[in-house]
């Protein structure tokens, strides 16, 4: 498969200097060091490649397709689950039904279109989604983590789940139809366990491929790997045993925080590289078109704010 990638800053979507320092001005940032949040966009963005097909899940995955169609991929079509096919994405959308993300779109349907008519039928490059759990295999999980039953419905004493997310939406099925899973996540040792308390998506494999615990055992006849975009690295799925490997890593961040932030034994891809960091026109375009008012760029994880400190 030929990957046709827009690297041409020029060809990209122009934000006026001056204007962008009156941004930063306003909103009190610095107009050249990058956030976490910014930093999960662009790397998302990246990973990304003209002319894709990009299934988009709700919140920070919305401004990584956002970055990716203003940047690497402009002639990528965004698909959003509500209904709305090939939308030219000029303010975030709060949801994926949300009206804004309807503008300028070919299509303004329904979920059986975007997941049967598209999805379903092959039409899905990336898969972009979020999660509060992550395995070694990339599975993801945004259902529960504590147990799935309640304590009324168990018989082993345990009190049910402690803490209850928003569920599947259509994150299963994108990441079950999607040729590639994209996942955006801030890492913590306990949310990358080496078994999801939960699996909502099955964004990798169950087990080691081969075996009858990878995708195309259990029915899944699409996906040939899985990246996950975390706050320190890139991980990408290993294509011998299906697991995550770290793929690259930050500026400044150093491998035995990566390491100790997942629950099994990491190890680097044989194409492991470093990360570039972020460039000043990425930094304009995901502050000034992808997320102006800094809706979810303006947010901190533990982690920033141990910083802060």
């Amino acid at each position: 498969m030929s990957v046709i990638r827009q690297s041409d800053p020029k060809a990209w979507t122009h934000v006026d200097d001056t204007e962008y320092e009156a941004y930063c001005k306003e909103k009190g940032v610095d107009p050249e060091k990058y956030t976490t949040m910014e930093l999960l966009c662009i790397a998302a963005a990246r990973q990304t490649y003209d002319f894709s097909f990009i299934f988009a899940g709700t919140g920070l995955p919305m401004i990584g397709c956002m970055m990716a169609q203003h940047t690497y991929a402009p002639n990528a079509l965004i698909i959003m689950e509500a209904g709305i096919l090939d939308p030219k994405l000029i303010e975030v959308p709060i949801s994926v039904s949300e009206a804004r993300g309807g503008y300028m779109c070919s299509t303004l349907s329904n979920m059986a279109d975007t997941f049967g008519t598209f999805a379903q039928r092959g039409f899905c490059t990336f898969g972009m989604l979020g999660g509060a759990e992550c395995d070694k295999y990339g599975n993801l999980n945004s259902t529960a983590m504590g147990g799935y039953y309640s304590k009324s419905a168990r018989d082993d004493g345990k009190t049910g789940p402690s803490v209850r997310f928003a569920g599947s939406g259509g994150a299963n099925n994108i990441a079950s139809y999607a040729d590639m899973g994209l996942a955006m996540m801030v890492q913590e040792k306990r949310r990358f366990p080496e078994v999801n308390e939960y699996v909502t998506s099955v964004t990798g494999s169950r087990g080691p491929l081969g075996t009858p615990e990878d995708r195309w055992h259990m029915g899944l006849f699409r996906g040939s790997g899985t990246t996950i975009v975390s706050d320190l690295c890139i991980f990408r799925s290993s294509p011998e045993t299906g697991e995550l490997e770290m793929s690259e890593l930050y500026p400044g961040v150093d491998e035995s925080l990566v390491t100790e932030n997942v629950s099994w034994t990491l190890k680097k891809a044989k194409d492991f590289k470093p990360f570039a960091a972020p460039s000043h026109e990425e930094i304009k375009i995901a502050r000034m078109v992808c997320d102006p008012n800094r809706i979810y760029l303006g947010r901190k994880t533990k982690r920033d704010l141990a910083a802060e400190k």
